[in-house]
């Protein structure tokens, strides 16, 4: 929530709310919602010479934090200014790193040596790199996923043919919006070289996200442009479809992205079913499909080629029943004016979207999946509820039930359950009479008879009546019935 979107009376408690917390200012990372980054850098200059190097580069923090440095241990950074002024270096997890200051700041710093090193450490946090070696610009600088930047090349690789293999593999997700996820394996030999392979998405796709371990970014015409060296890259892409989908036709480019891809279907039955038609389908056990794709229907598609999506039913006009199990505890008042109740829901929703609970329980707070909600009621009914927007669920509950109520109800959730069980705590001086509608009830003062006791009381109360009389042997009967267990 952004400061604007405070109520205006609680605005003046936002600067007490987020003391300690300045991390929740800090922004999502590609409006991700459930990760933030505080600190960002831009793009790290690096001078390297035959006895000496440099580097430079801008931050911007959200809050007070360690910024790593370029270098290790045995490539120090000397000399280090930040926004023109000395500052101190420190040794923090084998990388060498400086305190700042929340806000922007400007970081410049040297090294010695020898001799040019063969590889020199860069820190996870640099994206982009400008490299110059001996005055000579870099292009395309040999960056390893550890961050190690090679700057003496291996002559063998260098003079090496040029060669790139690429395997493309496509899930398309039948959901609210169509997903594409897009596995991209590269395998590269040669020197280092920026590579535009063809048309990345089909028609009507946005992209989402790309996760490379190389640079790599869609070109405005859709092309995939990467900088790759020698090595095997796998390159996952997501895009959603902008409306409804019918047909999806991999784009006939000249060079296409790949000779021919293979594709896997996932369904969503509850939201609509579909028949794919238009494709040969293929074993997916026989391909390079990553293990958790194989499980899927796979189809082999060539440029051009369309795999339509005929719709055979739109939503699901009979759901599965609710699959719900309530777990409860009761604690019975001190003198005994109402009940507090717990309970504990888990199971799948298929055909509702709310929880209610009937008078004359009082629902206090409920938690799904361990995040409290609101509790909610509709117009012209009296049960309170919250909604539920997930199938599978854990709900945790607080209610009251208030009076002096002799009678309890089993559930009083506006739901059917398959499973409920239960536990009732009572205070001293308190005993269960009886429950019934129960499978099993334990510890009831009627379940604990059985025809020994029954026989026992009655022998006894034979004796007492025939020696001092019947109205002594009902007295013995009242008191060993009430006793006896």
């Amino acid at each position: 929530m952004s400061p604007e979107q405070v109520p205006e009376t609680l605005r003046p408690w936002i600067e007490w709310a987020l003391r300690d917390h300045e991390e929740q200012r800090c922004p999502f990372l590609n409006a991700s919602g459930d990760q933030r980054v505080c600190g960002w850098a831009s793009r790290l200059d690096l001078s390297i010479d035959e006895r000496q190097g440099a580097f430079s580069q801008q931050w911007m923090l959200y809050q007070d934090d360690w910024v790593p440095l370029p270098g290790d241990e045995k490539r120090w950074p000397q000399g280090l200014r930040v926004d023109g002024r000395p500052a101190a270096v420190v040794l923090r997890g084998e990388v060498p790193s400086v305190f700042l200051k929340k806000g922007p700041h400007s970081l410049a710093g040297t090294y010695a040596w020898d001799a040019i090193p063969e590889s020199f450490q860069i820190p996870p946090t640099v994206g982009l790199l400008k490299l110059s070696v001996k005055g000579i610009p870099v292009d395309f600088p040999q960056w390893d996923d550890q961050g190690l930047l090679w700057l003496e090349k291996d002559s063998a690789q260098e003079g090496g043919e040029e060669r790139l293999d690429v395997r493309v593999n496509r899930l398309v997700d039948d959901d609210i919006p169509l997903y594409l996820v897009t596995r991209i394996n590269l395998e590269a030999a040669g020197k280092a070289r920026e590579v535009v392979l063809g048309k990345l998405l089909p028609e009507g796709f946005k992209l989402v996200s790309i996760d490379s371990p190389i640079p790599a970014r869609v070109e405005q015409d859709g092309r995939l442009k990467v900088q790759v060296r020698a090595g095997t890259w796998e390159l996952t892409i997501k895009a959603r479809h902008l409306g409804p989908v019918q047909e999806l036709t991999l784009p006939l480019e000249d060079p296409p992205l790949a000779p021919e891809e293979v594709w896997v279907f996932q369904a969503h039955n509850n939201l609509r079913l579909v028949s794919v038609e238009g494709l040969s389908s293929i074993d997916p056990q026989q391909t390079t499909l990553p293990d958790d794709w194989k499980r899927l229907p796979a189809y082999r598609i060539r440029p051009g080629e369309t795999m339509k999506l005929a719709e055979r039913r739109r939503g699901d006009a009979d759901p599965a029943p609710d699959q719900l199990t309530l777990y409860r505890r009761l604690w019975l008042d001190f003198d005994g004016t109402g009940y507090t109740i717990q309970d504990a829901l888990s199971g799948t929703m298929n055909r509702s979207y709310r929880l209610e609970m009937n008078p004359p329980v009082q629902l206090g707070r409920v938690s799904v999946d361990g995040q409290d909600q609101f509790i909610t009621a509709l117009e012209g009914d009296k049960r309170a509820g919250v909604e539920i927007r997930q199938g599978q669920l854990q709900v945790g509950a607080d209610s009251r039930l208030p009076g002096l109520i002799r009678k309890i109800p089993a559930i009083g959730w506006n739901n059917d359950f398959q499973k409920v069980s239960g536990e009732l705590n009572l205070p001293p001086g308190w005993t269960l009479l009886a429950a019934t509608g129960a499978d099993e009830v334990p510890g009831t003062w009627i379940s604990d008879w059985n025809l020994l006791n029954i026989f026992m009381v009655l022998i006894l109360f034979l004796i007492f009546a025939k020696l001092w009389g019947k109205w002594w042997g009902l007295m013995a009967l009242l008191t060993l019935a009430l006793t006896y267990t």
